[in-house]
């Protein structure tokens, strides 16, 4: 047999399993993304409206247990109006219920407390009725987290993707737990449908090969060499590569791809950098290392904030021009911001001449407290020096004082904004708590205050002094404030 032929035969298996395992690929990578997107979606409406209900009708109804009530009533419009806006193209809500869990059954049950669903319909389940869909997802083991199932659940009324949010009081007390039901059969129709659509271009494109592949062998040593050469340049990192191939064949076509593929490469090394401006080299080497099992998207979980702020900075400013305030200020955040990257905080923001940083995300931290303090006390000794230097360089500059204030305890930590517009970042009442620590220093005439949850992760570690009770704007309890000992 000639080479040519043998090289023929060779080039239609090798396209066929080439074009399968590319259509396998995608349909795989197609399908998950469909999945996360409608998963994420779900999920954002079942929180959204766990934050919604009011919390003071749901007790009452727990209570009452009443569904010709006003509070039953007053719930059920809330979940239909959440329901009815989510009724899109995009994504289509068809249930929204809320679930109570039966405290005195052994098995874990659920029942129906509201259903959105109109009340002479078919698929409306009264209040009181067992929930069967929560025993099935193992609902009980995650009441206390916004939960959805990785896999459909398909039951008599269809098949679904489902999410469950828990509901809590003011005082963060569990109440119920919202579902949201999104229908899921014309998606696993599209799926269905790119199966078809991918042996229908499996079917032409080897219809082509055999077609003019006896009169393209000839070129597919060069363009193979073409794309060894370029697709070993890529590997070993030079992402300037571009693979000229313009036969319009299949190799055109993968070069092509391999371009694109070579773009989302400079794209994703341009977000590592980006996002390396933000955390340590330690903690960005762990989020790649770590990858999928990282969590970006939200969750609630116990961080220690700290923010800082430049004493009578607008005072100081006002004695210089504006390119010199930028200049200065840049030179002050390179030195703190490295001081935070050294004990592995994340640079939420900057704000005006303040800073808002935090630690034990995105990976855990057992010293996230102590990370805290020491970052705290490293930027107000940094700061002396930061002066001296100014000075010893003959900057006519004030000394710069700063407050620094820490605060531990839980936060919802994830990519927040819009679809346009999203930043990686904490908000909860912890966030609001250390911002009004920080702005006591001014109060207490100390650079350094933490809380008392800060303190008793650090106390038999650094020696602290206790400054007393102070209130804070918008709570109610007093909060005991410390400072490092060796500051007085």
């Amino acid at each position: 047999m000639k080479y040519r032929t043998k090289n023929y035969i060779t080039l239609i298996l090798s396209i066929s399993i080439s074009i399968l395992f590319c259509l396998g690929i995608g349909y795989y990578q197609t399908k998950k993304i469909i999945l996360d997107e409608l998963r994420s979606e779900v999920i954002s409406v079942a929180a959204d409206a766990a934050i919604t209900l009011d919390k003071s009708d749901i007790l009452k109804l727990q209570q009452t247990h009443n569904d010709n009530s006003i509070e039953y009533k007053q719930i059920q419009q809330q979940l239909r109006q959440i329901r009815d806006v989510n009724r899109r193209s995009d994504i289509y809500v068809k249930f929204i219920y809320l679930l109570n869990p039966l405290q005195d059954r052994q098995n874990s049950q659920y029942e129906y407390l509201v259903d959105a669903e109109e009340t002479g319909s078919k698929d409306y389940s009264p209040i009181g009725q067992i929930a069967e869909e929560a025993s099935t997802v193992k609902l009980k083991e995650h009441l206390n987290e916004i939960y959805s199932p990785e896999e459909f659940i398909t039951d008599a009324w269809g098949t679904w993707l489902t999410a469950y949010a828990p509901v809590y009081s003011k005082n963060g007390k569990y109440l119920a737990t919202v579902g949201v039901n999104l229908y899921a059969n014309h998606v696993i129709a599209r799926m269905h449908k790119l199966i078809d659509y991918g042996l229908i271009s499996f079917s032409f494109t080897l219809a082509i090969t055999i077609l003019f592949g006896w009169f393209l062998s000839k070129q597919q040593v060069s363009a193979l060499e073409t794309l060894h050469s370029g697709v070993k340049k890529i590997g070993a990192g030079d992402l300037t590569t571009k693979i000229d191939i313009n036969s319009n064949d299949e190799f055109s076509y993968l070069a092509n791809e391999i371009n694109q593929m070579t773009i989302g490469l400079q794209q994703r090394e341009k977000m590592q950098q980006n996002f390396a401006r933000y955390v340590s080299k330690h903690v960005m080497d762990s989020i790649i290392k770590n990858g999928d099992d990282l969590t970006l998207t939200g969750e609630k979980r116990k961080i220690t904030l700290l923010f800082s702020d430049i004493r009578q900075f607008t005072h100081i400013s006002e004695q210089y021009t504006p390119e010199q305030v930028v200049r200065y200020l840049n030179e002050y955040f390179s030195a703190m911001v490295e001081i935070i990257f050294r004990n592995n905080g994340v640079l939420d923001k900057f704000i005006g001449d303040g800073m808002m940083v935090e630690f034990g995300v995105p990976l855990e931290d057992e010293e996230q407290e102590l990370n805290a303090v020491k970052t705290a006390l490293e930027m107000v000794q940094g700061v002396e020096e930061l002066t001296k230097k100014w000075r010893n360089q003959g900057k006519n500059i004030p000394e710069i004082k700063i407050g620094v204030g820490i605060h531990t305890g839980l936060a919802v930590i994830g990519n927040i904004g819009s679809e346009k517009r999203s930043e990686y970042t904490a908000i909860g009442d912890t966030v609001n708590s250390a911002s009004r620590i920080e702005q006591l220093t001014k109060e207490l005439h100390t650079p350094i205050l933490f809380s008392e949850k800060t303190a008793l992760a650090i106390k038999d570690k650094m020696k602290i002094k206790f400054m007393g009770e102070q209130e804070i704007r918008g709570k109610a309890d007093k909060i005991k404030l410390y400072t490092l000992e060796e500051l007085n």
